[in-house]
């Protein structure tokens, strides 16, 4: 077997070791469920708000905000599966490009015997379960399970049915239409809407990777994560439209954007070349 095989024989076996994690504590996760559930709800309530027009809507904000805060405090398996997935290197640096080039059925087919067959149709059984009875929770984190259950159903569709891997409400299933990744993003770093944060910051988009800009808006601004590795801006850009025209202009936004060391580390502590002090210093430059 040659050493390309045996890495994908590794990943395959490391892909199914997580689902096993996931199917054997799955009853213990629904304390999470439910609490995302609710933080969800106090979302929505905040999101009927307005607090940059009302004295009253922005305290009640404000409680909401504390509320959900606390909630999220008592989370416990978000940390868990995220821990897990980095120690099989199914979730390298908050990334999860890896994990859906690494699926591709057409890379695995040929070096598939049919005992690992019959093991991996077992293991699509097993996350259906547990995806079912989670009631397809994210469990906040990041894209991992979005891209997971995408990457998945291709992958799995190569050995068996998937039509049953569908997000449904009932059985006989009646296809949901897929869930706008902004829907699932929760701002918890300053009162603004998630969509006004993507469009003043969408000029990013074409500078970095597919799918790394709603990646840094989930770590950035639900999260707060600071990742390991920073994202890299594509060549061509001009430091200081996306320091000065870009970032600092967010900053003095109307709204409440409080503490300026905040917003400067909205960029400097998730992008390359842009040191913190540095960074400060030439804000609005």
């Amino acid at each position: 077997m040659s050493k390309k095989a045996d890495q994908l024989k590794e990943y395959r076996k490391n892909v199914l070791e997580f689902i096993d994690y996931l199917h054997e504590n799955r009853s213990h996760m629904k304390d999470d469920v439910r609490t995302i559930e609710r933080v969800r709800g106090i979302h929505e309530k905040q999101h009927r708000l307005k607090p940059k027009e009302s004295y009253k809507d922005a305290r009640k904000f404000n409680e909401l905000q504390t509320e959900k805060e606390s909630e999220l405090d008592s989370l416990t398996w978000e940390n868990r599966i995220t821990d897990k997935a980095r120690k099989l290197k199914l979730y390298e640096v908050n990334s999860t490009t890896d994990l859906k080039n690494n699926l591709k059925p057409a890379t695995h087919l040929d070096s598939i015997k049919p005992a690992e067959e019959a093991e991996i149709i077992e293991a699509k059984d097993k996350y259906l379960t547990f995806r079912k009875e989670t009631g397809f929770c994210s469990f906040m984190t990041g894209l991992l399970f979005h891209d997971l259950d995408s990457a998945l159903i291709s992958f799995f569709g190569a050995f068996t049915d998937v039509s049953d891997m569908k997000r449904t409400q009932s059985e006989p299933p009646t296809p949901q239409p897929e869930v706008d990744p902004v829907e699932t993003i929760i701002n918890n770093f300053n009162s603004d809407s998630v969509d006004d944060i993507i469009d003043h910051f969408r000029s990013l988009e074409k500078l970095m990777n597919n799918g790394e800009f709603m990646q840094w808006i989930k770590q950035a601004f639900e999260m707060q994560e600071i990742p390991e590795r920073k994202f890299q801006l594509k060549r061509g850009f001009k430091i200081g439209k996306i320091r000065g025209g870009l970032f600092y202009t967010y900053y003095k936004k109307p709204g409440n954007h409080g503490e300026k060391d905040k917003y400067v580390k909205l960029l400097s502590d998730y992008f390359e070349g842009f040191e913190f002090e540095n960074t400060k210093a030439n804000f609005d430059k």
